[in-house]
C-alpha cells in the first residue's frame, strides 16, 4: 500500500530517483515536543520558525487541538472521541495512540465492498454512506450497533500526525516517480499506487492522496475536516452536515471562525505545518 511514506524514506528514495530533484534532499527535522496540559494548553509549545497567519502560534493551535467538546460545542450525535488530542497524544499532544476506531462493511455479490446501514433510534432511523461505526453517542437514541449482516469489521489504531506538513509538502509529480520507480528499486517486491483524490476546498480540483488510512485525502485541510465530523461529530465549513440529528442541540456548521477569522479547521491544519522542534 503506497501511504503516507515516512519523510526519511522518501528523502533515501529521491536520492535513488533522479527524475525527483535537481538537488539533493534536505532532510526533514524530527523529535516534535507537544506537551499535553490541562492548565493553558500549548503554552509551553514554541514555533519551529515557519510563518503563521496573522495573529496566530502554534501554542493557540495546539490549545483549539486539545478542547475538549460537549453537545454545546457541537459534539455528537455519534462519535469517537471529545478532542482531536484524546486520540492523538501518545506520547505527546499529536502523536499516535493505542485508541482504535471500528470500521465494518460487507461484499456484494460481485465482491465489492459495501458500507453498512447502521439502524439508531429502536428501528426508527440510520445511519449509513460510511464504513465507520461511532463508539459513543451524546444519547442512548442514537447509540450505533453493528449489525450482524456485517461479517466485515476492522479496528484501526490513530496515526501520528506530527510532521504530517512535511508531507502536505509534497509535490504530486514526487510521489508519482517514487511509485513509478519503486518496482525497480525494491527489485520487484513492491508496487505502490498512487490515486488522485478530490480537494474538500478546490472544488473540481484533485491531488495525490497522502492523507487517511486509505489516502482518500490530498491535503491536511481535507484530512482534518473529514476527521471533525467522523471522530467528533463537529460539523464544519467544508463538511456541513451531521450523520444524524438525533440529540442534536446546535446548529451546522459547529466550526466557525474565531476572532482571527480562523475556523478549528484552519489552526488544525497551520498546528500540523509547523510543530515544535524538541530542544532537550
Amino acid at each position: 500500500m503506497f501511504r503516507r511514506l515516512p519523510v526519511m524514506l522518501l528523502s533515501w528514495l529521491a536520492v535513488q530517483t533522479p527524475l525527483l530533484a535537481q538537488t539533493p534532499p534536505t532532510e526533514a527535522p524530527a523529535g516534535f515536543d507537544t506537551p499535553t496540559l490541562v492548565d493553558n494548553p500549548g503554552s509551553q509549545s514554541v514555533s519551529n520558525g515557519i510563518l503563521e497567519p496573522r495573529g496566530d502560534s502554534f501554542s493557540l493551535d495546539q490549545k483549539v487541538y486539545e478542547t475538549t467538546h460537549d453537545v454545546n460545542s457541537g459534539l455528537g450525535p455519534v462519535y469517537n472521541a471529545r478532542a482531536c488530542s484524546e486520540c492523538h497524544q501518545n506520547p505527546v499532544s499529536g502523536g499516535a495512540s493505542q485508541f482504535t476506531e471500528l470500521r465494518a462493511g460487507h461484499r456484494d455479490r460481485t465482491g465489492t465492498f459495501v458500507n453498512p446501514i447502521v439502524a439508531i433510534d429502536d428501528g426508527a432511523a440510520s445511519i449509513g454512506g460510511r464504513s465507520i461505526v461511532n463508539d459513543r453517542a451524546v444519547v442512548p437514541e442514537a447509540q450505533e450497533h453493528i449489525p450482524a449482516t456485517e461479517n466485515l469489521r476492522e479496528l484501526r489504531a490513530a496515526l501520528a500526525t506530527l510532521g504530517d506538513g512535511f508531507v502536505e509538502a509534497i509535490d504530486d509529480s514526487t510521489l508519482l516517480a517514487i511509485a513509478a520507480q519503486q518496482p525497480r528499486i525494491s527489485h520487484g517486491r513492491i508496487q505502490g499506487e498512487a490515486i488522485q483524490v478530490p480537494l474538500f476546498e478546490a472544488s473540481g480540483q484533485t491531488r495525490i492522496g497522502r492523507f487517511g488510512w486509505k489516502d482518500q485525502h490530498g491535503s491536511l485541510l481535507s484530512f482534518v475536516a473529514d476527521a471533525y465530523l467522523n471522530e467528533m461529530g463537529v460539523t464544519n465549513r467544508l463538511r456541513p452536515t451531521d450523520t444524524t440529528h438525533i440529540g442534536k442541540v446546535t446548529s451546522d456548521p459547529e466550526d466557525t471562525p474565531d476572532a482571527l477569522g480562523l475556523a478549528d479547521i484552519d489552526h488544525f491544519t497551520n498546528g500540523f505545518m509547523m510543530p515544535p522542534i524538541w530542544s532537550g
